[in-house]
């Protein structure tokens, strides 16, 4: 169905095309019984500082944006109480979103496989992440790409937990 995934850093100019991405993964959410996102977090201009300091990448196929996730080394201070095995910095990976009509084709997958790329080039040995208690695909992908849970955290003014994951690598 879907033709070979690309992984680039985003344009400014696809801003619009990204954030009507976040609505429609956003709703998708919400439908499944997922409220981790709304309209508080994230927002637009979330996105955009993530493309203007360049860490937000799109995944695409054919020619169509799929979707887009933020790379970096910023960890949520309510991280700090957790207790790590890996040390700092991490790679973290932030606002990932998948277009509905692009899920369970291998894009969260790309994602992680580039963010995880990103990490190795740099030097960097350890990758975190987080996502909403009631978030049980992402969950799940997290899992299989290799991450071990070690701790949960409020996040949002949500009323579930945040559980919190890790993955070392090998450099």
């Amino acid at each position: 169905m879907t033709g070979e995934i690309a992984i680039r850093p985003a344009r400014r100019e696809e801003l619009e095309e990204i954030w009507a991405l976040v609505g429609r993964a956003v709703v998708h959410m919400n439908q499944l019984g997922n409220p981790q996102w709304g309209e508080d977090y994230p927002t637009r201009d979330f996105y955009a500082g993530d493309i203007d300091r360049g860490e937000l990448y799109a995944a695409v196929i054919d020619g169509r944006l799929a979707g887009v996730a933020c790379v970096n080394t910023s960890e949520s201070p309510e991280y700090d109480p957790l207790p790590w095995t890996t040390s700092r910095p991490a790679v973290v990976i932030h606002r990932m979103a998948i277009d509905p009509a692009f899920q369970r084709h291998g894009v969260g997958s790309a994602l992680f496989a580039f963010a995880e790329g990103e990490a190795r080039r740099r030097g960097i040995a350890a990758m975190r992440i987080d996502t909403y208690s009631l978030n049980d695909r992402m969950q799940a992908l997290i899992r299989k790409m290799g991450f071990t849970k070690v701790g949960e955290i409020h996040l949002h003014g949500r009323p579930l937990t945040y559980p919190c994951f890790e993955k070392a690598l090998a450099i």
